[in-house]
């Protein structure tokens, strides 16, 4: 009954239509209230981004963290292709076209923290610059989506970790072609506390649903 008087309203007044596809369009997943909570309970200082793409997520952890630190201690570490991204390389990892470097950057400077991007496949760009790196305080892991590369960069994560580094892995999906579940059941449980966390988003596909969660990795005591 409810469904039949709501499809009358719409057929009433469009806009709440068009509204509605717009809102379901661009709400962010549920998942990502991790990234602030985990800036709130740890008083992140220090942030290292794997896939900062249009510095959104970025901006929203740097605000966050501003709230409980003051800006000359905050430090944000972002790792992207930008605009050196192709269209081959899109359909491997499974990405979205980022915008220029420079426009990220300007966006992200706006803090007034101090904001460090990176160009270029991880592969290269965290052995190059990871014996520069700080020990982070916050990592989070949302870059090229091919099994290869996650594992890369998980690799090269756990040397800037330590007992008080919080890693969240993005695309813990319910397939194993892709995304980091495969990374995440080889992660050694001996050394690393393992948490898949519990708001799991779904998307309808051609093949069936994509149901996505986030993982949380901590070194272990």
């Amino acid at each position: 009954m409810f469904k039949e008087i709501y499809y009358k309203i719409e057929q009433k007044f469009p806009l709440i239509k068009i509204a509605k596809k717009l809102y379901i369009k661009t709400r962010s997943p549920r998942r990502y209230k991790y990234l602030l909570e985990s800036i709130k309970n740890h008083k992140v200082k220090k942030i290292m981004e794997i896939g900062t793409w249009n510095g959104n997520h970025a901006l929203q952890m740097i605000e966050e963290a501003k709230k409980y630190s003051p800006l000359e201690a905050i430090q944000y570490y972002g790792f992207d292709l930008f605009e050196s991204l192709d269209n081959k390389t899109t359909l491997k990892e499974f990405a979205k076209t980022p915008p220029l470097l420079e426009v990220v950057r300007k966006k992200l400077e706006k803090t007034n923290v101090d904001i460090n991007l990176y160009q270029g496949f991880t592969q290269d760009t965290l052995p190059r610059a990871i014996s520069e790196l700080p020990k982070m305080d916050f990592v989070f892991i949302d870059g090229g989506h091919s099994i290869e590369t996650i594992k890369s960069d998980w690799q090269y994560v756990k040397e800037v970790m330590d007992k008080d580094t919080i890693v969240i892995f993005d695309d813990y999906w319910n397939i194993d072609n892709s995304g980091c579940k495969e990374v995440i059941e080889d992660v050694d449980k001996t050394k690393f506390k393992v948490t898949i966390l519990p708001i799991q988003d779904k998307f309808k596909k051609k093949w069936g649903t994509l149901k996505i969660n986030f993982v949380k990795v901590e070194m272990a005591n």
